[in-house]
C-alpha cells in the first residue's frame, strides 16, 4: 500500500463528518502554540477574564475554567501535561505561517486590514476548534502509516492491511483519536514510534542501530509529559533494550532527555518535587488537604471491580461492546507467548504487560467512565497493542492454514469479519451522529449501563433519522405541534414552591409533565434529533425584565424521551443552571421544537415560578 494514499485515505475519512468532536479539556493544548507563536508567550495570562475564562466552580478552583490552573509562579498555566502540544507543534506551525500568509495577502496585497489571529477574542472560537480537528486528524492519520510500517516489518502485507484497518477505522483511534486533540492521539503515536524504532533495530545493525535506539529514547521521554499513565510503556521499553542491546542500549538513553521539557515546564510553573514533575498542573483537581492519588484513585475490590467490568463490557463504554475485534487480542497474546523466544515477541510481551497496567490502573480509577466522550475513551491508550495482538492472532490462524489445518477456518473467517463490521459501524455512527449523549438528558454515572437508549443506540438513531427525517415537512409538522406543561417538580418529586431560593449558579434537575395536545407526534431525545426534537425550554427574567439565558447545553433544557402520540402525557427531565448574579427573578420554562424559530410561533411560555438567588450561607 502506498504511504500517502493510505495517509490521505484516513484524512479524508476522518475529516468526512465536518465536525470536531472534543471536549473544554483539549483548549489549552490547542492554543498553546498559536499562543507562543504569536504572542511569544507560554502562559495563559492574556485570557484571563476572557471568553476561554468562563466560570467553572465545580472543581473549587474560584471560578477558573478547568483547563487553566493559578500556578505557582502567579502565571496562568496549563491544567493538563504539555507533551501533546511538543509532537503536534510542527503541525501547528503549518497553521500559524498559512495565516500569516493569508494575513500578508489581505493586508499588503488587497490592502484590507485584517488580524485572523485574534486568540482572546470568540470570533477565533470556531477557527480553534478548526484547527484542533486538524491536527488531530494528521496525529491519527500518521500514527495510522507508522502502525502499517511497524506491521510490514513483522507480517505479510494482507495482515498488515487488515489490521491496519481495523487500528484506523474499527477502534476508537477513529472516533477519540482522530476528532479532537486529546492525549491519547500523541501518545499512541509515540509509542507506535517506539514500536517502529525496536522492529527497525531489530532487523539492522552499526550506526542505524544506534539512530534508532537514540529515536526510541526520544519518544520514551515525551511518553511521561504527552499522557502521565504511558510512562509504563516507556519503562517496557527501556526494560526491553537493555535486556536485548545489553551495554548498545545506552544510546537509547542519550534520547531520554526529551523528557526535560515536560519536566522543566511542570517545575517553572509548579515548584520542584518528584509528585510535581508527573502531576504539574493536575494538582488543581486534587483536594486541597489530599494527594493526587487519593483525590483520584480508590483503591478498593468493589472499584475495581466496577471499572473492570464497566471498561470492557458495560453497554455505553466497554471496549467489548464499542470494540468486539479486540477479542481478537487474547488469543493474539497467547500466540505472543507461544514465539516467545523471537526478539520482536520480547517486545510485544513487555509492551502488553504495560497495556494491562495501564487498563488495570483505569478499574481504579474513580471517574473511569472518561467524562464526556464516545466509548472507553481511556482505553484508547492500549489499541496499538491490542491491535498488534490480533495481526499476531491472525498470522497464527494464516500459519495453522499453511500447515493444511483447515478446521473451523470458514467459523473463523465469519468470526472475524462479523466483528470488524460491528466494530466498524459502531465507529461510523459515532463519527456521524453526535447526539450529546452524554449531557442529555443529565449527566447520571448509571446511565453507563443502562441498556435501553444506550450511547450507540442513539447514534444509531441520529445517523437512521438523518437519511430518513421523520418530520417530513416541517410548516405542516410545526402547524399540528402543541402542548402545554402541566406541572413542574423537583427530582425528589416535590413541587415547586411559589418562591425558591438558591444560592448563585445552583444546579437542579427538575421534572415538567407536560402533554401532547397537538396533532402529530412528538419526538424526543432518544430519537436522536436535535432539529425537531420537543423539550422545555428554560430561561431566566430579571427585575429589570430582561432575558437572562443559560449557554445552551448548560442547563438550559429539560428533555423528553421517547415518542409521545397526540393526547398522551409524558416526563421531562433535565438539569437547571440558576444564575450567579444575587436577585430575584422569574424563571420561565417553555414547550419548544429544536431547531424552530422563534419566528414560527411555536415557542410557548406555559410555566412560571419565582425564583430568588440568594449569597451562600
Amino acid at each position: 500500500m502506498d504511504r500517502s494514499t493510505h495517509f490521505c485515505t484516513c484524512v479524508f475519512v476522518y475529516l468526512a463528518n465536518g465536525e470536531t468532536i472534543s471536549s473544554t479539556d483539549n483548549v489549552s493544548s490547542s492554543v498553546l502554540a498559536f499562543n507562543w507563536l504569536d504572542n511569544h508567550s507560554l502562559n495563559f495570562d492574556i485570557f484571563r477574564d476572557g471568553y476561554l475564562y468562563r466560570t467553572d466552580t465545580k472543581h473549587g478552583a474560584n471560578g477558573i475554567p478547568h483547563f487553566f490552573v493559578e500556578a505557582a509562579n502567579s502565571h496562568l498555566s496549563s491544567t493538563y501535561p504539555i507533551g501533546n502540544v511538543i509532537l503536534t507543534f510542527p503541525l501547528y506551525f503549518l497553521f500559524f505561517v498559512g495565516i500569516k500568509a493569508a494575513e500578508f495577502y489581505q493586508n499588503f496585497i488587497l490592502g484590507n486590514s485584517v488580524d485572523f489571529l485574534r486568540l482572546s477574542d470568540p470570533s477565533f472560537e470556531g477557527a480553534l476548534q478548526h484547527y484542533q480537528k486538524l491536527a488531530a486528524v494528521g496525529v491519527a492519520s500518521f500514527s495510522t502509516v507508522i502502525f502499517y510500517l511497524a506491521n510490514r516489518l513483522k507480517f505479510n502485507g494482507a495482515i498488515a492491511i487488515l489490521s491496519t484497518f481495523i487500528f484506523a477505522f474499527a477502534t476508537s483511534t477513529w472516533m477519540t483519536g482522530s476528532q479532537g486533540l486529546w492525549q491519547h492521539g500523541s501518545s499512541n503515536l509515540a509509542v507506535l514510534c517506539i514500536i517502529f524504532c525496536l522492529l527497525k533495530a531489530n532487523r539492522t545493525q552499526g550506526k542505524n542501530r544506534k539512530i534508532l535506539l537514540v529515536l526510541t529514547g526520544v519518544f520514551c521521554g515525551l511518553l511521561p509529559g504527552i499522557r502521565s499513565t504511558s510512562l509504563l510503556y516507556s519503562v517496557a521499553a527501556i526494560a526491553y533494550a537493555f535486556f536485548i542491546y545489553r551495554k548498545e542500549a545506552l544510546y537509547l538513553l542519550l534520547g531520554l532527555p526529551s523528557a526535560l521539557i515536560s519536566a522543566s515546564w511542570n517545575i517553572y510553573y509548579f515548584g520542584f518535587s518528584l509528585s510535581k514533575l508527573v502531576v504539574g498542573g493536575y494538582s488543581r483537581f486534587s483536594d486541597q488537604e489530599a494527594s493526587f492519588t487519593s483525590s483520584y484513585y480508590n483503591l478498593t475490590i468493589e472499584q475495581f471491580l466496577t471499572g473492570f467490568g464497566g471498561l470492557l463490557i458495560s453497554p455505553s463504554r466497554g471496549i467489548l461492546v464499542f470494540t468486539p475485534v479486540s477479542l481478537l487480542a487474547i488469543p493474539g497474546a497467547w500466540q505472543v507467548w507461544k514465539w516467545r523466544a523471537g526478539k520482536d515477541e520480547k517486545l510485544f510481551l513487555c509492551l502488553t504487560v504495560a497495556a494491562i497496567g495501564i487498563f488495570l490502573q483505569y478499574c481504579f480509577f474513580k471517574v473511569w467512565t472518561g467524562g464526556a466522550c464516545y466509548g472507553p475513551r481511556y482505553l484508547t491508550d492500549i489499541l496499538p497493542i491490542v491491535c498488534f495482538l490480533i495481526s499476531y492472532c491472525l498470522a497464527g490462524w494464516v500459519e495453522r492454514w499453511n500447515q493444511g489445518k483447515h478446521k473451523f477456518s470458514g467459523i473463523k473467517l465469519a468470526i472475524l469479519t462479523l466483528l470488524i463490521a460491528i466494530s466498524t459501524f459502531t465507529q461510523t455512527v459515532g463519527a456521524f451522529g453526535s447526539t450529546n449523549w452524554d449531557g442529555i438528558p443529565q449527566p447520571t454515572p448509571e446511565r453507563i449501563w443502562q441498556l435501553h437508549d444506550n450511547q450507540i443506540e442513539r447514534h444509531t438513531k441520529h445517523v437512521f433519522y438523518k437519511a430518513f427525517d421523520p418530520i417530513g415537512d416541517r410548516d405542516q409538522y410545526l402547524q399540528g405541534w402543541n402542548g402545554v406543561i402541566e406541572s413542574v417538580r423537583k427530582q425528589n418529586g416535590k413541587p415547586l414552591k411559589d418562591l425558591i431560593e438558591v444560592t448563585p449558579s445552583r444546579k437542579m434537575i427538575l421534572t415538567a409533565q407536560v402533554k401532547n395536545t397537538g396533532q402529530v407526534p412528538w419526538m424526543g431525545y432518544e430519537t436522536g434529533l436535535a432539529r425537531g426534537r420537543t423539550q422545555v425550554g428554560v430561561k431566566f427574567i430579571d427585575s429589570q425584565n430582561q432575558t437572562v439565558r443559560i449557554k445552551a447545553g448548560q442547563g438550559s433544557r429539560l428533555y423528553i424521551a421517547g415518542t409521545s402520540q397526540p393526547g398522551a402525557t409524558a416526563l421531562a427531565i433535565g438539569r437547571v443552571n440558576f444564575p450567579q448574579k444575587l436577585g430575584d427573578y422569574k424563571l420561565v420554562l417553555e414547550l419548544d421544537i429544536g431547531g424552530a424559530k422563534k419566528a414560527t410561533g411555536i415557542l410557548k411560555p406555559t410555566y412560571t415560578v419565582n425564583a430568588r438567588v440568594v449569597p451562600e450561607p
